[in-house]
């Protein structure tokens, strides 16, 4: 176990690659009507396009254990970056709908390679405080995610090209820099497809991820495609619109910062009913064409979202400590898999009859899994307490 100077070296280490992990997650999303319109492919395909990069992410998520177990966790994190930022990179070449997909693919193994490894890591090093580290590990992402959407700025000045090649680079700056640090450093969080297969067949685990995977697919769908919607509906600017779309993440921050009520409550399972119905419902009132309904919406659904999903991590952790890492691969990749839904029911409806009707379906439908809490075994004690 690394010593607690190294401890507090590595976590900052790790929480600022997240951050530049989420930036390149978003980067795309002020671009996506524009490359859509270069390339020629229908607007109905906005939502498949972040599906392409989903489905690599849950597809590879467990096999991305096989990486972890040959090189370590803090190795595999640092390829996961330098993938994901490469795909970016790449998409530059050509908007042509299969180089699209094909780069958000690339992006999406990358993406499967940094979550779990690094996740395990830093739960590694403070496995006392699961609350407190996975709500900074998706505060970072938020942080990151928000950057991302502000992006279209740099969009708007100097194109697309320059937006998501520039995103990509700092992405491989950042894996450069983290490898240089620690490459020779010897951490936790390493797993096996068998020891991600076990966590597969555990039934809470499976449980809890399904009962989340609306909160998971309505916060990517708003992330994803709310400058989409404010662009083609509202006609505001490609850099307003990213703008606009940046209450999500920077709600998320304060989101989960607030997970470690999780350490603390007796009640978990309202806990984690409440936010999951709060991290989905406001998303009906997107279509309402009011910037102050949207934002204030997109405050409302920010918050409860990254703290719901912070909030399901922890649950998951204290499942089965010893092997955290593999839960978190096997919650994601069903979170992905079967979350990734919402985006193009999103767009499909919305091309069908309209953009507000297809915010009320991602805002009513995906709540539906959350009645498998009802009957879920959750333990009702506190954790132990955060400064101890």
């Amino acid at each position: 176990m690394p010593s607690r100077t190294s401890s507090s070296f590595i976590i900052p280490l790790v929480l600022i690659a997240r951050s530049v992990y989420g930036l390149n997650w978003f980067t795309m999303s002020p671009a996506l009507p524009t490359i859509a319109h270069e390339g020629g492919f229908p607007y109905w395909m906005l939502g498949l396009v972040p599906v392409a990069f989903y489905a690599a992410t849950g597809i590879f998520q467990v096999p991305s254990g096989v990486v972890s177990k040959r090189f370590g966790p803090t190795r595999t994190y640092v390829l996961g970056l330098v993938v994901l930022s490469l795909g970016n990179m790449l998409i530059v070449i050509s908007p042509s709908t299969f180089w699209v997909f094909l780069t958000r693919a690339i992006s999406g193994i990358g993406a499967a390679l940094f979550f779990a490894s690094a996740g395990g890591v830093i739960l590694g090093l403070q496995p006392s405080r699961p609350g407190l580290m996975m709500g900074l590990y998706n505060v970072a992402f938020a942080i990151g995610g928000g950057f991302g959407l502000a992006w279209g700025i740099i969009q708007e000045d100097f194109g697309w090209r320059i937006s998501m090649f520039s995103g990509g680079m700092l992405g491989v700056l950042v894996a450069g820099v983290n490898f240089a640090a620690i490459r020779k450093i010897e951490l936790v969080g390493r797993f096996s497809i068998s020891d991600a297969m076990a966590q597969l067949k555990n039934p809470r685990i499976v449980e809890g991820a399904i009962a989340f995977l609306g909160t998971w697919g309505t916060y990517f769908a708003a992330g994803q495609l709310l400058p989409a919607y404010l662009q083609l509906e509202l006609k505001t600017s490609i850099s307003a619109s990213g703008i606009e779309s940046t209450p999500l993440l920077l709600a998320s921050i304060v989101g989960g910062l607030a997970t470690v009520v999780y350490d603390r409550v007796s009640r978990k399972k309202l806990l984690l009913f409440t936010v999951g119905i709060l991290s989905i419902f406001p998303a009906t009132f997107f279509g309402f064409q009011s910037s102050q309904i949207v934002i204030s919406s997109l405050l409302v659904l920010g918050f409860f979202n990254e703290m719901s999903i912070s909030v399901l991590y922890a649950y998951v952790h204290n499942i089965d400590p010893m092997n955290a890492t593999a839960s978190l691969a096997v919650v994601n990749t069903i979170q992905i898999l079967l979350g990734m839904w919402v985006l193009p029911l999103l767009s499909i409806v919305a091309s069908l009859y309209s953009w507000p009707m297809g915010w009320v379906a991602v805002g009513t439908i995906p709540l539906i899994p959350l009645v498998l809490l009802i009957n879920a075994k959750i333990s009702e004690q506190k954790t132990k307490p955060l400064i101890s």
